[in-house]
């Protein structure tokens, strides 16, 4: 069950304080304000995010929606990801892990329809979990890449009551951008 998969690998991502991502200054008020203190890593386009991505882990033989070709078996995996311009999608991509497992690239215009999208998507039964930065999302099937971008900067966006309730004390948790959706650094083991 990817829900599973992605909580795992999503709750690898630590907020850095005052990462800067793939150029550009931090985005903690991306989000209405300042996440305690931390800003959140942009990226500007698809090359951005993969530079980015593969800093802390593999991300191969990409591959835009348009594109797809090896990949799209792949990308039925994130049917529950929001896409198009109504979610605040400017576009999406894929790519493979080091062992092929699927991670998705996403380029957000607007992260409040975004998380808005991703909570439709998680209230009609899709696991619509991402790791975001101030533009961006990335989605890995897997918890070794979750791992390997645990330094990374990025917050795990959630709208999953049930994996929301179970973040501990001490762990970042915003819920001031979309009722029902938290942004936060916690990690299950």
């Amino acid at each position: 069950m990817r829900l599973s998969r992605t909580l795992i690998a999503g709750a690898a991502l630590v907020a850095v304080a005052s990462l800067t991502g793939c150029g550009g200054d931090g985005g903690g008020d991306v989000f209405g304000g300042p996440l305690d203190g931390k800003s959140l890593p942009k990226a500007k386009d698809i090359a951005s995010m993969e530079r980015f991505v593969n800093r802390y882990t593999v991300c191969k033989e990409l591959e835009t929606d348009a594109t797809l070709g090896k990949h799209s078996e792949a990308a039925r995996e994130f049917e529950g990801l929001p896409k198009g311009a109504q979610a605040g999608v400017k576009e999406r991509a894929f790519c493979e892990a080091d062992r092929g497992q699927p991670i998705a690239l996403v380029a957000v215009s607007d992260m409040k329809k975004f998380l808005v999208a991703s909570k439709a998507s998680e209230d009609a039964g899709n696991d619509a979990s991402a790791l975001v930065g101030a533009d961006f999302a990335v989605v890995p099937t897997d918890s070794d890449t979750s791992q390997a971008l645990k330094s990374s900067g990025l917050l795990v966006a959630s709208c999953n009551a049930n994996f929301n309730s179970k973040i501990p004390s001490g762990y970042t948790k915003s819920e001031n951008i979309v009722k029902g959706c938290v942004l936060t650094d916690y990690i299950p083991s």
